[in-house]
């Protein structure tokens, strides 16, 4: 009885470890050097978070933010 019990549990928990996974995972963006970074990257959302990656020379602003919002559309005239 507690086999086929573990049996039916198991899955129901990893179903749910990967459905909580996939909503926290985020997107990112390269927007160039650091110069202003995080203003370019508030242009992606409240969520946006802005961060220098030194690996590169001079440095490259990265942008990580919520996949469900993206970045700013322009209006056609």
């Amino acid at each position: 009885m507690a086999k086929a019990i573990f049996s039916v549990v198991l899955p129901i928990i990893f179903f749910v470890m990967f459905a909580l996974v996939e909503d926290s995972m985020g997107c990112e963006a390269s927007l160039g050097d650091c110069h202003i970074c995080g203003i370019k990257c508030s242009a992606y959302g409240k969520g946006a978070e802005a961060h220098c990656d030194y690996r590169y020379d001079g440095g490259a602003c990265i942008c990580d933010f919520p996949c469900k919002e993206g970045p700013p559309q322009k209006k056609l005239k």
